[in-house]
C-alpha cells in the first residue's frame, strides 16, 4: 500500500484538527499518516498468478542447457623462445521451455512474444603467444573472442511478463474518497490492511488468453543473439638488474551484438526544431523486448606496474592504469523497464555507444610492505595499501515529458542551446544565470546547438589508504595467525581525507522542459544538482 502524503500546502488551521477533521474539512489535505489512520490508501498493489491466484503461477520457471566444447594447443619454437597456444571455444544454448504464448499481443504487434534462445550459438577462436626475448624480457599478447555468459537474468523477464501468467495490478484512491475500513470489498477474510480489495482478485482471476494484456510484456528478440566482445592484448615485463620488475600492458576490446531493451510500443511520431525523434506510444505501452543493437561498444586499457623486493624484508609496488570504455547500453538492471528507462540517450531505437557507466579512467595504486621476525620463527608484517581513482561517470540530462510515451522518465541527452537558440524557449521562471555557470563549469560550451554526451561528466576523486599487521604466533606445536586491519586510515586521521565518492545511480536531471507547438524545447527550471555521491 502507498500512503501519498498531500498536506505540503495545508494552511496552519489545519493542523489543530485531527485526521478525520482534516478529511472533513475540504481547505485541508491529508498526509500519509492521516490516510493510514482514516483507512484511505492512495494505492493498493495486487499481483498473482493469472486466472488462479496462485503466486507460484506468476514465478518465471524454465531450464537451458549451455552446451560447451573446447580445444586448445601448445607450440613451442625453441629457436625463438616462443610459445604459441591456439584455441577453439563453441557454445550452444538449447531450451525447450517458452513463455506463455499471447496470441492477442502477437496479433498485434506480429512479433511472437514466446521466442527462447534454442540454437543460439557463439564460435570463438583464441591465440596467444609467449616470447622470451630477452633473460630479463617477456614479451607476452593475444587474441581471442569472449562470450557474455549465461544471460538468464534478462531471459527471466519474458517469463515474467507474458501478459497472462503473472498479474500486476492496482487499485488507485488518490483522492482518498473511498476507505478500505468502510468502502471497499476485501477478499479473503476482509482484513484491512492484510487482505486486498476483491476486484483485483477478481480482475486476477478472469484472466485468460482471451483476454490477455497487450501491456508491459517483455519478450526476447526472435533474432537474438549472444553478446561477445573481441580483445586483443599486448604486454611485457623487464626485470632490471636491481631486481625491480615493470610490467606494461595494453588491453583493446570490442564489443560484437551488444544488447539492450526497446520499446517497442513507441515509435517516432515527430521530430523536434532541433532534430531529435519524438516518441509515443502506438500499439500497448511499455512492452520491452530484449534485441541487439547495430552499433558497438569498445574500450581501451592501459596499465603499468613497478615492483621489487628486498632481502631485508621490504616489498613495494606501485601502479597506474588508464581506461577508456564505451557500450550501448549498461544493462544495469535485472529488469526489463528500468534497463529501458535507466538509458539516457537521444533516441530510443539503437541508441549509440557512449561511455560506460562502469570506466574509472584513471587509477593510481601503490603498496608496501614489512616482515620481521620480531617474535624468533614468528613473523610480524606491516602492510600499507593505497588507491586514488577517479570517480565514475554519470549524465545530466533533461526531462522527457513529450518526448516519449512515459514522458515522466528523465533521461534525455540535455541540450545546449546557442545564443538566441531558435530551437529553445526560455521560460520565466528559468535561471539563465545559474545555466550559464552551470555550462561553463562542466565544459558543456563545446556542444552548443546540440546534445551532449551519454557519461560525459565524472564524479570526484576518491582516495584511500589501508593499513594491516599480520602476526604469526605460535599455536599449540603448530601456526596461528592474528591480523588487526585499519579501513581508510587517512579519514580515521582526519574527517576531511580519505572521503569516498562514486557517482549517482539514475541521471540528473538538469532542465524540466516541455515542448511547445512548433517543436521548440521549452526550459522552464535549471536544476542545480550534482551526479557526485558522497559514500559514507
Amino acid at each position: 500500500l502507498d500512503y501519498f502524503d498531500d498536506s505540503g500546502n495545508n494552511p496552519a488551521s489545519c493542523a489543530a484538527l485531527s485526521a478525520q477533521g482534516r478529511f472533513d474539512d475540504p481547505s485541508c489535505s491529508l498526509s500519509g499518516l492521516d490516510k493510514f489512520e482514516l483507512g484511505r490508501p492512495s494505492r493498493v498493489y495486487y499481483g498473482s498468478g493469472g486466472g488462479t491466484n496462485n503466486a507460484n503461477d506468476a514465478a518465471a520457471t524454465f531450464n537451458n542447457v549451455l552446451n560447451t566444447f573446447y580445444i586448445q594447443d601448445e607450440f613451442y619454437i625453441p629457436q625463438y623462445n616462443l610459445t604459441l597456444v591456439g584455441g577453439l571455444r563453441y557454445e550452444e544454448f538449447s531450451m525447450d521451455d517458452r513463455p506463455t504464448f499471447n496470441q492477442a499481443f502477437t496479433d498485434l504487434f506480429g512479433i511472437p512474444n514466446n521466442a527462447n534462445i534454442d540454437g543460439v550459438d557463439l564460435l570463438m577462436p583464441r591465440l596467444g603467444f609467449t616470447w622470451e626475448a630477452a633473460y630479463n624480457l617477456t614479451v607476452r599478447g593475444g587474441v581471442g573472442l569472449y562470450g557474455g555468459g549465461n544471460p538468464n537474468v534478462w531471459l527471466t523477464n519474458a517469463w515474467s511478463n507474458d501478459g497472462i501468467s503473472n498479474v500486476q495490478l492496482q487499485f488507485r484512491n488518490f483522492d482518498s474518497s473511498q476507505s478500505i475500513f468502510s468502502d471497499v470489498p476485501l477478499s479473503g477474510a476482509g482484513r484491512p490492511g492484510y487482505d486486498v480489495p476483491q476486484t483485483l482478485v477478481d480482475q486476477v482471476a478472469a484472466t485468460s488468453a482471451a483476454n490477455a494484456s497487450t501491456e508491459a510484456l517483455s519478450l526476447i528478440d526472435p533474432n537474438y543473439e549472444q553478446p561477445a566482445e573481441w580483445k586483443y592484448a599486448l604486454g611485457a615485463t623487464y626485470t632490471f638488474d636491481s631486481g625491480m620488475t615493470v610490467d606494461a600492458d595494453v588491453l583493446y576490446s570490442k564489443q560484437q551484438d551488444a544488447v539492450y531493451y526497446e520499446d517497442i510500443s513507441q515509435e517516432v511520431v515527430g521530430r523536434t526544431a532541433a532534430g531529435q525523434p519524438i516518441f509515443d506510444y502506438t500499439r500497448g505501452e511499455d512492452n520491452f523486448m530484449l534485441t541487439n543493437s547495430t552499433t558497438e561498444g569498445e574500450g581501451l586499457s592501459l596499465s603499468l606496474v613497478a615492483k621489487q623486493s628486498y632481502d631485508f624484508g621490504l616489498d613495494w609496488m606501485l601502479g597506474y592504469a588508464y581506461t577508456e570504455n564505451t557500450d550501448v547500453s549498461p544493462m544495469n538492471s535485472s529488469v526489463a523497464g528500468s534497463n529501458f528507462s535507466g538509458l539516457s540517450a537521444y533516441t530510443l531505437l539503437d541508441p549509440t555507444a557512449a561511455t560506460s557507466d562502469y570506466v574509472t579512467p584513471k587509477r593510481f595504486v601503490g603498496s608496501v610492505t614489512y616482515g620481521h621476525d620480531f617474535i624468533p620463527g614468528h613473523e610480524t608484517r606491516f602492510t600499507a595499501q593505497f588507491i586514488r581513482k577517479q570517480g565514475q561517470p554519470q549524465s545530466y540530462v533533461m526531462s522527457s515529458s513529450d518526448l516519449e510515451g512515459d514522458g515522466f522518465f528523465g533521461r534525455h541527452l540535455l541540450y545546449i542551446p546557442t545564443a538566441n537558440d531558435p530551437n529553445v524557449v526560455v521560460g520565466p521562471n528559468f535561471d539563465t544565470a545559474a545555466f550559464a555557470s552551470f555550462i561553463e563549469e562542466n565544459g558543456y560550451a563545446a556542444f552548443a546547438g546540440g546534445f551532449v554526451p551519454r557519461n560525459e561528466s565524472f564524479s570526484s576523486w576518491s582516495s584511500r589508504m589501508d593499513f594491516r599487521i599480520d602476526q604469526d604466533l605460535p599455536f599449540f606445536g603448530g601456526n596461528a595467525l592474528a591480523y588487526l586491519k585499519i579501513y581508510n586510515v587517512l579519514n580515521l586521521l582526519d574527517d576531511s581525507w580519505g572521503v569516498q565518492y562514486d557517482n549517482e545511480f539514475f541521471a540528473q536531471v538538469a532542465v524540466d522542459m516541455s515542448l511547445d507547438d512548433q517543436g521548440r524545447y521549452v526550459y522552464e527550471q535549471f536544476n542545480n544538482r550534482t551526479i557526485t555521491d558522497l559514500r559514507e
